[in-house]
């Protein structure tokens, strides 16, 4: 399916990302895994990097230059997935806007605005047309009442893919995915704030979602399978919105 084809991923070494950079190995990608973890890093390569596949680099994508350099060498790439971000609680109080506001926006969405920029040629490139896919949030959705400046920043995400998918149709196909309670580290702050039979209690499927869960959702919308899908945000997240 992926074979030769070339995905690049941030947010990498999390616990979707390295679950998602395991599937798409074995389907013959080649990744360019980003995350400004060095430490989670060096384990991906340690347990994936022997066939020469795949590319790490340490990268918190700053700014546009930074973002070029992570696409050195690469004139053609097939797929974009961003799913790095951060998860700080906010209060509203004096100093928010720069300790949190500004630092939550800059991880979560103002790095794939100037990746996107930096990487759209090399998309363009694509013999077939090329894929991205960007990580939202249940937060987005439902709204996290105390993570008001991530819930902003995953709600612009999806608004920067529904025109996005616009302006790049049909050349590049730009989806997005919001999970709800996944078993990673992000969540667990608020699991053990408000409690785990709590948190079931709100979700119709009565269990946290696993990363391959969300993983799968991904390599479908890379994959040729998704050839007629392009705007569209698809929940992952046991029922939740609806509930």
């Amino acid at each position: 399916m992926f074979s030769g084809k070339t995905i690049l991923i941030t947010g990498a070494s999390g616990g979707i990302g390295a679950e998602l950079v395991k599937v798409l190995l074995n389907e013959n990608a080649n990744i360019i895994a980003v995350d400004p973890n060095k430490d989670s890093l060096s384990k991906l390569q340690e347990a994936h990097g022997s066939n020469g596949r795949l590319r790490c680099i340490v990268s918190e994508i700053k700014d546009e230059a930074s973002a070029r350099s992570l696409l050195n060498g690469v004139n053609n790439l097939y797929g974009l997935v961003h799913l790095a971000g951060i998860f700080v609680p906010d209060d509203m109080k004096d100093g928010d806007t720069e300790e949190i506001y500004d630092p939550v926006m800059q991880a979560n969405i103002r790095n794939i605005y100037s990746l996107y920029i930096a990487a759209r040629p090399a998309l363009c490139a694509s013999e077939e047309p090329a894929r991205m896919v960007v990580v939202s949030s249940l937060a987005f959705n439902r709204g996290a009442p105390f993570h008001t400046a991530y819930s902003a920043a995953k709600g612009a995400l999806v608004g920067m893919m529904r025109s996005l998918a616009r302006k790049e149709a049909p050349n590049i196909l730009i989806n997005a995915v919001a999970p709800g309670f996944i078993d990673t580290s992000m969540p667990q702050q608020i699991i053990q704030k408000r409690g785990l039979d709590t948190v079931m209690a709100e979700i119709p499927l009565k269990r946290l979602g696993h990363p391959s869960e969300v993983s799968s959702v991904i390599r479908f919308l890379l994959s040729s399978e998704s050839s007629y899908v392009t705007g569209q945000l698809i929940n992952v997240d046991g029922g939740i919105i609806c509930s």
